[in-house]
């Protein structure tokens, strides 16, 4: 897929199962944006192709068995969230009981209950993207795409919406989500694709690359005042380490193998520990160390 001659997506491969959530993460303009438009159907690729269940998907609109959330959140809002998800659901032309039953489905399943019939302007962000994935779900899709759905979140509502989202792959839902903020794919995603420039510069199972690249951190609060010597360059087990202040921070491959040697060298140097803390890896640690510019 190409833009001002510009290849923005290129040569990427991939399948979803029944059930499972796909994580994509890469830089700013990585194209993992106009891969789910690709995936929706919005955006028709300039070569190869997009199957839903087998059969190609149709160009120009979203297919039927796909739910897609964009990354700006799509409602109107003068109307209430109620209002919101009956005018969506006859898109699909949903009516009748079947309509008002799969409204108070995802009302339900979203939290919008005391909400749904207020007007969507009044509504937070959280509340607000709760809205735009209870409208994403409301065909009952098998394929749910999520473009940076947490973005902008506070800490409780980014909470919730993961919360959903492993709900939702529990009972069958299979998910593509892009997003920036590596810790909400460490959740949710059973794999992970990470695009750079377009391309596929690594796909793998989430478990085994942490544990394939697995670092973890050890901070050391010092005690009284900064030693000077310090240097755990080639001690076994370390990776790297940072002093800043009064703390040390220090990358290994296997905590409970270097931190022996950590605290020896720091009785060597007249420094003791006031504080020790193991921080387990995490995505955006490990992907730091392989992605350019991640």
């Amino acid at each position: 897929m190409r833009r001002g001659g510009r290849a923005v997506v290129d040569a990427v491969d991939l399948e979803l199962a029944a059930g499972e959530c796909l994580g994509i993460a890469g830089p700013n303009g990585a194209g993992k944006s106009t891969l789910l438009a690709a995936l929706s159907g919005w955006l028709p690729p300039g070569q190869g192709a997009v199957e839903i269940g087998g059969a190609p998907a149709p160009r120009g609109r979203v297919p039927a068995g796909v739910g897609y959330a964009t990354q700006e959140t799509v409602f109107y809002p003068h109307l209430s969230g109620r209002q919101n998800l009956l005018l969506f659901g006859r898109l699909y032309d949903l009516a009748g009981q079947e309509l008002e039953r799969r409204v108070a489905s995802v009302i339900e399943r979203f939290g919008l209950g005391g909400w749904a019939d207020r007007p969507a302007a009044t509504y937070s962000g959280g509340i607000g993207r709760r809205l735009h994935l209870a409208i994403a779900m409301i065909n009952q899709p098998s394929v749910l795409l999520l473009d940076e759905p947490t973005v902008g979140l506070d800490p409780a509502s980014r909470r919730a919406l993961l919360q959903s989202v492993m709900e939702l792959v529990e009972a069958g839902t299979s998910i593509v989500m892009t997003s920036q903020i590596l810790a909400d794919l460490e959740v949710v995603a059973s794999r992970l694709l990470v695009l750079v420039e377009g391309r596929v510069f690594l796909q793998e199972e989430t478990q085994a690359l942490m544990a394939r690249v697995g670092t973890a951190t050890v901070v050391i609060e010092l005690a009284h005042h900064q030693p000077t010597g310090i240097d755990l360059a080639g001690l076994p087990g370390v990776i790297g380490f940072s002093l800043h202040e009064q703390v040390l921070s220090v990358r290994v491959r296997d905590a409970a193998g270097a931190l022996p040697g950590i605290i020896h060298h720091l009785e060597s140097c007249r420094a003791r520990a006031a504080r020790v803390e193991v921080l387990a890896p995490s995505l955006e640690q490990l992907l730091a160390d392989l992605v350019p510019a991640l």
